[in-house]
Formats: C-alpha cells, sequence, structure tokens
C-alpha cells in the first residue's frame, strides 16, 4: 500500500502564519501530531518520540549523530492508551536540528505489518490526545460554574449582610 500526496493549488503554504523556508509546512504531507508516551528504540538507545505522523517523527539525536541521508532501523514503542504498542521502522534523516538536538526521520516504504502497528500507535496517540483535550474542556467549564457560583453566593451574602444591617439600624 502507497499513500500518494495530491498536490493542492487552492492553498498557498507561504501565506500561511509561521511558515518559512525552513519550516517545512510546504512539504508535509501527513498530519503531524505531538506525542507523549512514544519511544524508539535505534541502536541499543531509547530516544524520545516528539511528534508523529504517518509520513516520519521527530525524535531525540540518537548518540551516534547520524547525519541527513543515513537510514536508520528500530522500533516505535507507546504506552498511549495504557496498552503497550510497539512497531519496527526503517527511516532516512531528513532534518538535522543542532539546536534542541533532534532529528526528523521519513519512513521508507512500511510493510503491511508494520503499516498495521503505526496505525495503532497513531490511533492510540490521537485517541490520548481527544481525551486530554475534553477534560480539559470539562476542567475549563467546572471552573468557570465555580466562578459563576462564587459570585452567586458573594452576592447572597452581601444581601444577607446589608439585610442585617438594615434589620439592626431600624
Amino acid at each position: 500500500m502507497t499513500l500518494a500526496h495530491k498536490e493542492d493549488h487552492l492553498l498557498d503554504p507561504t501565506m500561511l502564519k509561521g511558515s518559512s523556508p525552513t519550516s517545512g509546512r510546504e512539504r508535509r504531507v501527513h498530519h503531524r501530531r505531538e506525542a507523549g508516551r512514544v519511544w524508539a528504540q535505534v541502536d541499543g538507545g531509547w530516544y524520545k518520540v516528539h511528534d508523529l505522523s504517518l509520513g516520519g517523527f521527530g525524535l531525540d539525536r540518537p548518540v551516534e549523530r547520524p547525519d541527513i541521508g543515513t537510514l536508520i532501523t528500530g522500533e516505535i514503542h507507546s504506552r498511549a492508551g495504557n496498552r503497550n504498542w510497539h512497531s519496527s521502522f526503517e527511516a532516512t534523516v531528513v532534518r538535522v536540528d543542532e539546536d534542541d538536538n533532534r532529528i526528523g526521520v521519513a519512513f521508507a516504504p512500511l510493510g503491511p505489518d508494520q503499516i498495521d502497528g503505526l496505525l495503532a500507535i497513531l490511533s492510540a496517540v490521537e485517541r490520548e490526545f481527544v481525551d486530554n483535550e475534553e477534560a480539559a474542556l470539562r476542567y475549563a467549564a467546572f471552573v468557570r460554574r465555580l466562578k459563576r457560583f462564587g459570585v452567586a453566593i458573594l452576592f447572597i451574602a452581601t444581601g444577607v449582610a446589608l439585610g442585617s444591617a438594615a434589620w439592626f439600624m431600624r
């Protein structure tokens, strides 16, 4: 199975906010999701995966310090959704960020089992993201209700205090 990208001529990527010639946004084919609980095992070392998509991922730069064009192999492991997920991969280094010591890799053609494993990991990461977003929205709604309740209590307490003061001053 090969995923292909159809060029969209209606959207000019240079018009997007925050886009620069080195951002990669104009070349990106797949949606990228921040990966909170995903690691890659490369050459016996474990490295934090920062973002993940169907096309590749970004991770902390391995100790061997691969350069652009280097083929790396390993496994992606995830605890997203409180389950153990893993999938083997082969990928080519396409970006090296010296500033924050990270690399970006693009997957080499994946086999059916690798695609299934990657989709399971992406699915779990997406579910966890949505769950976290929903929890944040519920918490924000709870805080708003709590503030409204506090204001109502303040008005009631003020009314009681003013009423009591008026009663005693008669």
